[in-house]
């Protein structure tokens, strides 16, 4: 493979200094690529095995314990229930497709049959327009079963003729059945008693339960598939028994009904709320439990595009689907239900989960440690965490075991001992210790020791390691990236066709990959650093994205000073300062650069490399079809396509949907599949822009990637139409754009994502990766927007004229050539009189944000900014006398809405005894994220009255008569009842964001330390 040369790979991510001559000049003629990498000494048509690997196992020690199948000669066809039955030792087990089993609690036990209901069940014609038995649900036996021999069943019905809607009137059913008093029992047939129905259709929920009080709980979804959200709009609607719990009394019967409603459910005699409702406002609930000794119920909730959600749930609690998802509106335009919006007790943003499976609340004898824990999972990512509850907040949730089973269920025995079955292979589980696990003592803590490298120093990979290139670039602030695959011995990876048809598109196919066990993906960043000898190529950081066989996991290696090695960088990430050539002038026709600035270039922590690289995204953004079709472009003379390459000599083979193997990709049919393309060169404009938005952008703006509280889905093979950006209002701010788009065809000025990615701090795009604009990118997308117009139109950014007036009051469009030629080191502060601070200082909202990271470094050390990390602040001393004097400082208005003893004002939460319920992380999580998580009493809503004014603050009284809200400013604003036309909850704090920015990390450690101090 020596054909493939190792050559630097950032030929669109340069440094700044160079960018205003590199715009000029030829993708194929970039520097960066203009010389060739070390020959390999070893035969380019025979592929060499890599055998140095150190790369194996952990630095951190495993979880404490691990799944274990109990019933060995067990499997079941994709169970999704596992259920107990008082007075017995039986576990019962159900099948997806309708088939229910028993199993005795014992390692050799047999599964016997319980019930086949698509064979033996006989009351479908009962149902006007059934045509079958569709899916079981749940599984619940009544708590005096031993005396009754009762037990309630939740199953679907298709419909016969399919609704254009998909949702089947009376399609979720509940039923009261018989149990045969046999050895092994049997649900008589005969015996079912519908009990109650409710729309069938997509979410169904269907899980069942019995609590103390001895009625059951019934959860149901909003009947509607995943996309687009709740097309009902049911989840606040409370006339119909969708997106709830029910709370029925199944020993006794209201009139017309096969059940009654308790007297003391929350919403009996409420105008157009069906009295069965005990809470509401869920997506898709899937699987709740009641906790055996507090009789609490915990619900998990599927979440749609940004987060998985477990409530605890209370009495007439509302859990806002489909206002919002977990702290995310969705459509906030509903009318909210009967109650306030609750927040959940646990959200797991999708870069960890993607389909929560609720749990059980441990009350076994067997782990004493976890009694209490209330142990969950998620069905896409394979977790399991143990999350410790008090009060309202959850003090940890550690992932207990290695992610290997994938739930679709939990149950517990009669003892209180958790099971929990694997949907893929069909197998029963419960946990043991993992005593004999331990971290890799070995695991390489510098680059050297890794086995990735023949010499570090040189940069030359180790026999078997080779280079892979990328067609589009990331653009990470400047630096040029280096890639290499490195697969153990003779291994492959395996590229599993799914071939589909995109109208309008050429035929491209989906692929899901499967790495060997043990493969690494390399990435080495590097900076044109200032030196007095002008700019240098300088190694800053080496990442390592590593497959243990069962997950993914990142490191990062920080480059020394004096380059020669690399060393690991701690779990939650770094910080390092670079001097980077900022400015210049004309000197012999050329741009020589003049002066520098300070960039700190942040090594992200380990679970921050998984918000990019996880099950949304396949995990590997550079090593998959669309990145690696291309030819080489570099100085040698092989043009064979790369990924024709790597599968003739091994390094990747193709199989196809029927899992056999596929002849490997030639010259003809490599041209079927995805490909992107270079930022500069000579493809077509649209192609260009696309492939760079898709790179940057679409790992996590693809549906449930985390990217946006709508689906705004960034791929290339994406039709436009279909992305969700086109001619789209935008719902996460439009940062004061006139009349803004996400994008604007025709006018990148009034596309809020064309100055998401044009501007510094809170809102900047990417968020992660990147905190400087990229000039050449916004270049080319600039182009693209402006062409999306019909005609199309001309853009272009120009340079701007120096000796324009102040930028203060103006406008986007006539302030961003200016920010552009910051960006190119075209121009700096002194011939601009000092432009950016003043700009920053005083500039209108959207023109200020262009600016900041060119302002002059403050000579009392640096600020935090909008995206400061907590770790720097963490790991400082606080003084918190000082922190006082800053809290009840006039121009940080902390006290405007909180107290602290007598002083102060009691808007927010009372911070007199803070420090004894939060600990300093999660004191500064809120500081620095404050509408990440607001306590329900302090959520603050927008109002909208009908004679056209608006107000936000936090309600105080609402009735029929007037709302009185308090605002920002503790003013309380009273609205007659009849003038309010809408109430929507606000997706912010009433804190301001940013409030800490203007901070140094040393002082937002002395205020930090003056709240933790709080007792």
């Amino acid at each position: 493979m020596s054909s493939l040369p190792l050559a630097r790979t950032g030929a669109a991510i340069i440094g700044f200094a160079a960018l205003a001559l590199i715009l000029q000049v030829n993708w194929h003629s970039h520097a960066a690529d203009d010389k060739d990498p070390p020959k390999a000494k070893v035969d380019p048509n025979v592929r060499q095995p890599w055998t140095t690997s150190k790369v194996t196992g952990s630095p951190e020690p495993p979880p404490k314990y691990k799944p274990v199948r109990v019933f060995p000669e067990v499997k079941f066809n994709h169970p999704l229930l596992i259920v107990r039955c008082p007075g017995s030792e039986r576990l019962f087990i159900g099948e997806q497709e309708g088939v229910l089993y028993s199993v005795q609690n014992k390692p050799d036990a047999k599964k016997e049959l319980f019930f086949d209901f698509k064979k033996e069940l006989k009351t479908i014609d009962k149902t006007p327009g059934a045509g079958g038995v569709g899916e079981l649900y749940g599984l619940v036996f009544h708590p005096e079963f031993a005396k009754n021999r009762y037990c309630y069943v939740c199953y679907t019905l298709n419909a016969k003729i399919p609704p254009k809607d998909g949702r089947f009137p009376d399609g979720s059913r509940v039923s009261r059945f018989k149990v045969t008093d046999t050895d092994p029992p049997r649900l008589d047939a005969a015996s079912e008693e519908i009990v109650i129905t409710f729309v069938g259709g997509g979410h169904n929920g269907g899980d069942m339960h019995f609590g103390h009080d001895g009625f059951l709980y019934i959860s149901t979804g909003d009947a509607s598939g995943p996309n687009p959200p709740d097309t009902a709009t049911t989840g606040q609607d409370c006339s119909d028994l969708l997106s709830s719990v029910l709370r029925i009394d199944v020993n006794k019967k209201d009139e017309g009904k096969s059940y009654a409603v308790p007297k003391d459910n929350p919403f009996v005699g409420m105008k157009d709320v069906r009295p069965e409702i005990w809470a509401f406002g869920f997506r898709n609930p899937w699987r709740m439990s009641i906790d055996r000794k507090t009789g609490e119920l915990w619900l998990g909730d599927v979440g749609w595009e940004l987060w998985e959600m477990v409530h605890r749930v209370e009495k007439g609690g509302n859990y806002g689907w489909s206002i919002v998802e977990g702290r995310q509106p969705v459509r906030p335009d509903q009318k909210i239900g009967p109650t306030p919006i609750r927040p959940p007790l646990i959200e797991l943003p999708h870069t960890i989960a993607a389909s929560i499976t609720g749990g059980y609340v441990y009350r076994g004898k067997k782990f004493p440690e976890l009694v209490g824990a209330y142990i969950f999972g998620d069905w896409e990512t394979r977790r399991i965490w143990a999350a410790r509850v008090e009060g309202d907040r959850v003090k940890e949730m550690p992932e207990i075991v290695k992610p290997s089973v994938r739930p679709s269920a939990f149950g517990e025995d009669n003892a209180g001992e958790i099971y929990f079955c694997d949907y893929d292979n069909g197998s029963i589980y419960t946990f043991e210790r993992n005593d004999g696990g331990a971290a890799n003592s070995k695991f390489p803590t510098k680059l050297s020791d890794t086995g990735l490298f023949a010499d570090v120093k040189k940069l030359e990979p180790a026999a078997g390691v080779i280079p892979f290139y990328t067609s589009a670039r990331q653009w990470q602030d400047g630096a040029t990236a280096d890639y290499l695959l490195a697969l153990p011995g003779l291994s492959a990876v395996s590229f599993f066709e799914k071939p589909r048809a995109i109208p309008g598109q050429v035929f491209w196919h989906e692929f899901k990959m499967q790495f060997p066990k043990d493969a690494v993906l390399v990435k080495t960043l590097a900076l044109d650093v200032a030196t007095d000898r002008g700019p240098s190529e300088t190694r800053v950081e080496t990442q390592l994205l590593h497959f243990d066989g069962e997950d993914w996991r990142g490191y990062s290696y920080a480059w020394r000073d004096d380059q020669t090695d690399a060393d690991l960088v701690p779990a939650d990430g770094a910080e390092k300062t670079f001097p980077i050539a900022a400015g210049g002038k004309i000197e012999k026709g050329a741009w020589v650069p003049v002066g520098k600035r300070e960039q700190v270039w942040t090594f992200h922590s380990r679970t921050q490399c998984l918000s990019c690289h996880n099950a949304w995204s396949e995990y590997s953004l550079a090593f998959n079809t669309a990145q690696l079709n291309r030819v080489p472009l570099f100085t040698g003379t092989d043009k064979t396509n790369q990924l024709v390459k790597l599968m003739k000599h091994g390094y990747a083979r193709r199989v196809g949907p029927d899992d056999k193997e596929l002849p490997p990709f030639d010259a003809d049919s490599i041209k079927k599949q995805p490909a992107l393309v270079p930022l500069i060169g000579d493809d077509p404009l649209d192609q260009r822009a696309r492939s760079y938005l898709h790179a940057n952008c679409a790992h996590c703006h693809r549906f449930g990637g985390g990217g946006g509280q709508v689906v705004i889905e960034l791929e290339a093979a994406k039709p436009l139409k279909e992305t969700g950006i086109f001619d789209v209002r935008p719902k996460q701010g439009d940062f004061g754009l006139v009349d803004a788009r996400i994008v604007a065809p025709g006018d990148p000025y009034r596309s809020v994502l064309f100055y998401r990615m044009a501007k510094f701090g809170r809102g900047r795009m990417p968020h992660l990766g990147s905190e400087f604009p990229h000039a050449q990118g916004l270049d080319v997308v600039g182009q693209w927007i402006a062409s999306l117009s019909n005609p199309p139109k001309e853009w272009g950014a120009g340079l701007p004229n120096v000796n324009r007036p102040d930028l203060a009051h103006g406008s986007f469009s006539g302030a961003w050539p200016f920010a552009r030629a910051f960006a190119l080191g075209k121009i700096d502060s002194k011939s601009t009189n000092n432009l950016p601070s003043e700009v920053v200082k005083h500039g209108a909202v959207p023109v200020r944000d262009l600016f900041e990271g060119y302002t002059p470094a403050d000579p009392k050390g640096r600020k935090l900014g909008a995206n400061a990390r907590p770790a720097p602040i963490l790991a400082l001393t606080g003084e918190a006398k000082n922190g006082e004097a800053l809290f009840f400082n006039k121009e940080m208005k902390c006290a405007n809405c909180h107290k602290v003893g007598d002083r102060g004002t009691a808007l927010g939460p009372d911070l007199s005894a803070i420090g004894k319920t939060r600990t300093r992380p999660e004191l500064l999580d809120s500081m620095l994220n404050p509408s990440a998580r607001v306590e329900p009493q302090f959520a603050a809503y927008n109002v909208k009255t009908k004679d056209d004014k608006t107000y936000t603050g936090i309600i105080v009284k609402r009735d029929e008569k007037q709302l009185v809200l308090r605002d920002a400013e503790n003013k309380e604003v009273t609205i007659e009842g009849d003038n309010v036309d809408s109430v929507r909850p606000s997706r912010a704090s009433l804190m301001p964001e940013g409030q800490m920015s203007g901070l140094s990390p040393q002082e937002a450690a002395d205020l930090l330390e003056f709240l933790v101090n709080r007792k």
